[in-house]
């Protein structure tokens, strides 16, 4: 998203060797493996026919479990901290913009500011955001302050809704911070800032919603979708597709979030086809027709104004909508992960994709925006469900660890970054503007839970290494997992439950000098095609497993500036503490990093000389490097 006042510089971009494709113009870029660091997964072939039906995945995630984080790691410090934030905000306060658009009074509430303030027209975001957050919240700590207040925000909500047809004269259904004025000037092509988003600001409260009902229970919640969902069904059903595709690829203003995939959603809970009907509508041919074509197009596109629609296209395919929305999410994310993500998982310079395997040439102070990351997790979670390969998992832990980790300020005020910055001497910065990246944000420390544990049938596979336990509710299963930060390679695994096999993840990092002890004894550690190594015993009468990942520091090479490259010991990207702000000049290769580099005695932390280098999440005010000048 970009901000309404335009303190960033957010210009057209300038869409260079282009072809005509319909009514669009795409840049094309032919495809390559620019990035070896991160492995591109096999591509499926051209769809040339589809076909439909709903689609089971081939694993689950534990969502009826409790899963639970351990105090003294970084995960679990981040999640108290959003947690004591969620609890200071003001409901009343986030319900403002609705009740005042709606004609209800505000119950002398201060008004939102920033991106939510009531003359800014993204308003009301950041509820949506609030409410997914409330109620992941729930669903990860079981605070059941975060319940109560979803619920009081949710019957309000309500209220909002019911009053709109009658005050103000919308359309049945509708809720928003707004009118309808926004969403009548898209349909005559008004650019961005004359409106800004209407669609994705809408997104927003859908996914709150529907996070609501699904792991809260709240079937009111639900009701509010569904009639906001009828809305979106008359207002888009008559409008032809030429029309949709031009809203939808105009920079900002048709920017639309996941409204493909909160429209699949609602299809996949209530079973109505028209909600299956109107995701369709919001396909974007700009985006989607070369993916289908096998091109890697992304340059110049608006990186998290593209990767939600993605996420949609394989709910889409989840619902039964076809084969081609499957290809259009595994074909983005290879093209993504391989050619346009940096050494921490983030993608994007200055909210846009550019060219592919640019990565060294952009290293500014507008990198890596937190909420395309928080997306692209979320997209790497729904295709290794359908494909569950270490290789996605890889990535998943990659962008966990280095960047979400790392945006929250370590103070209470709830803040994330909304770039990342990677220029040589850059120092974290945190606005107090109710901005996407403070939604997701919010969202994000909830979610640490979502990507551990997965399973088939008999088999749980472990995919991050992180201290927490998992619990079934019906006593069937229980998994501890100990690890201290103090010596993070040596993990225990705790199994008593009702599974045949433990699968557990070979990080792509890891060396052959990996061990592993079951009850004691030393296993044979053989990693599987898909990059897990099967353990079976005798689970239910209680098994111990110990593991140990060395870490082993490397270099991560930029593909257009080879000299330019990030360190890297085990999970971690390390930063390089410097107040200098020129780019540091390090005598290290492949060869000599791990001699050079002399660890300290306890945790993650190693030294060159007098440079301190740590994990990108312990940064605070500091002042860093990610990428180096080094030996080629």
């Amino acid at each position: 998203m970009t901000e309404r006042e335009n303190k960033r510089d957010y210009s057209e971009p300038d869409n260079r060797d282009i072809i005509g494709l319909k009514d669009y113009q795409i840049k094309i870029i032919e495809e390559q493996n620019d990035h070896p660091q991160m492995e591109e997964l096999d591509q499926p072939e051209e769809m040339t026919e589809d076909t439909t039906g709903k689609v089971s995945p081939l694993v689950t995630d534990f969502r009826e479990a409790k899963i639970w984080l351990h105090p003294g790691s970084g995960f679990y410090d981040a999640q108290e901290r959003m947690r004591r934030y969620l609890h200071r905000m003001d409901a009343d306060q986030l319900l403002y913009n609705f009740r005042s658009a709606a004609g209800l009074p505000v119950k002398d509430a201060e008004p939102m500011f920033g991106w939510d303030a009531p003359e800014c027209l993204l308003r009301g975001h950041t509820t949506g955001h609030f409410l997914s957050a409330l109620a992941h919240c729930y669903h990860s700590c079981g605070d059941e302050t975060a319940k109560e207040k979803a619920e009081y925000m949710i019957e309000a909500l309500r209220e909002c809704q019911e009053a709109f047809p009658k005050n103000k004269g919308t359309g049945q259904g509708f809720l928003s911070g707004y009118l309808e004025e926004q969403f009548d000037l898209l349909e005559e092509y008004t650019p961005y800032p004359q409106i800004w988003a209407p669609y994705y600001t809408l997104h927003k409260l859908f996914a709150g919603l529907l996070d609501c009902y699904e792991l809260l229970g709240n079937s009111l919640a639900l009701k509010i979708a569904e009639d906001l969902g009828d809305w979106t069904c008359r207002r888009l059903s008559r409008l032809p597709k030429d029309q949709r595709n031009r809203m939808w690829s105009m920079y900002i203003a048709g920017e639309f979030g996941g409204m493909n995939e909160v429209m699949a959603r609602l299809f996949q809970i209530t079973g109505e086809e028209r909600y299956l009907e109107c995701a369709a509508m919001f396909d974007n041919d700009r985006l989607f027709a070369p993916l289908l074509l096998g091109k890697d197009a992304l340059g110049g596109m608006h990186a998290n104004q593209h990767i939600p629609q993605v996420i949609g296209a394989l709910e889409m395919y989840m619902a039964g909508a076809g084969k081609r929305y499957r290809t259009i999410a595994e074909r983005f994310w290879n093209y993504v992960v391989s050619g346009h993500a940096y050494a921490p998982g983030g993608v994007g310079e200055s909210e846009m994709f550019h060219d592919r395997g640019k990565i060294g040439t952009l290293l500014t102070e507008k990198t890596q925006e937190t909420c395309a990351s928080y997306n692209m997790l979320k997209l790497t979670k729904g295709l290794y469900q359908l494909n569950p390969k270490a290789s996605y998992m890889d990535y998943y832990e990659r962008t966990l660890v280095n960047h979400i980790l790392a945006v929250q300020e370590k103070e209470e005020t709830g803040e994330s970054t909304y770039f990342w910055p990677l220029a040589p001497g850059a120092r974290r910065i945190f606005e107090p503007e109710n901005s996407c990246c403070h939604g997701t944000g919010m969202e994000s420390s909830f979610r640490f839970r979502d990507a551990i544990y997965f399973q088939d049938g008999d088999t749980v596979y472990v995919n991050l290494y992180l201290p927490c336990t998992l619990e079934m509710p019906d006593g069937r299963l229980q998994i501890q997992q100990t690890q201290t930060e103090k010596d993070p390679e040596q993990i225990k695994i705790q199994v008593k439950g009702k599974i045949r096999t433990l699968a557990l993840r070979k990080p792509g990092w890891a060396k052959e000098d990996l061990e592993i002890c079951v009850q004691g004894n030393q296993a044979d550690p053989i990693v599987d095609e898909n990059g897990y190594i099967r353990i079976q015993a005798d689970f239910e009468a209680g098994v111990e497993i110990n593991v140990s990942f060395p870490y082993h520091p490397g270099l991560i090479r930029t593909p257009d500036e080879p000299e330019l490259a990030a360190v890297q010991a085990g999970p971690y990207i390390l930063a390089a503490l410097s107040e200098e702000q020129e780019a540091l000049q390090v005598p290290v290769d492949e060869k000599n990093v791990e001699t050079l580099l002399q660890r300290a005695e306890e945790g993650v932390e190693y030294f060159l000389g007098d440079i301190r280098f740590i994990p990108l999440y312990r940064i605070d005010q500091e002042r860093y490097h990610v990428y180096l000048h080094t030996e080629k």
